[in-house]
């Protein structure tokens, strides 16, 4: 059966959440070397009672894209890929954060303003994708941190 999908431009009401795959914020954080690099920050809701995978992701922005995670085996913090598809557990949320799980995003496809609206192809396990529209932040402190069932506030 497959997993019903939304992309939200809102957020989500944690004590009637909706009983389905919603992306809660997408946000593309561009980097000072002229374009080059950027990140990539998702929410994604599972309000379905079935762990879900998230197996790819395409952009119409970056030709190439990894999901990463930073991991601490000793005092330096280690950036990594992400190996297989990207767990979301039935009624959890994945949150993507500057010191975790993120999105690395590469080759820029030529615009002619970087700050403009990116889109997100997401793919998921079975083939189910869903499109999803990302801001784009200039500032890290611009980026939401989003707490499960609380209010979105931006980084310090």
């Amino acid at each position: 059966m497959a997993t019903p999908l939304e992309a939200s431009d809102g957020r989500v009401d944690h004590a009637n959440s909706p009983q389905r795959l919603t992306v809660e914020h997408a946000e593309v954080l561009m980097s000072d070397d002229e374009g080059e690099r950027a990140e990539g920050y998702l929410t994604i809701w599972n309000g379905t009672g079935q762990q879900v995978g998230l197996e790819a992701i395409r952009s119409d922005a970056f030709a190439k894209i990894s999901i990463v995670r930073s991991e601490i085996d000793s005092d330096m913090p280690d950036v990594r890929p992400v190996e297989g598809v990207v767990p979301v557990p039935g009624h959890a949320e994945l949150t993507m954060r500057p010191n975790g799980t993120r999105l690395l995003l590469e080759e820029p496809v030529a615009r002619s303003d970087p700050m403009a609206a990116s889109s997100f192809v997401l793919v998921f396990e079975g083939g189910q994708e869903m499109v999803v529209a990302a801001d784009t932040l200039q500032f890290r402190k611009q980026l939401t941190i989003h707490h499960h069932g609380q209010g979105d506030v931006a980084i310090d």
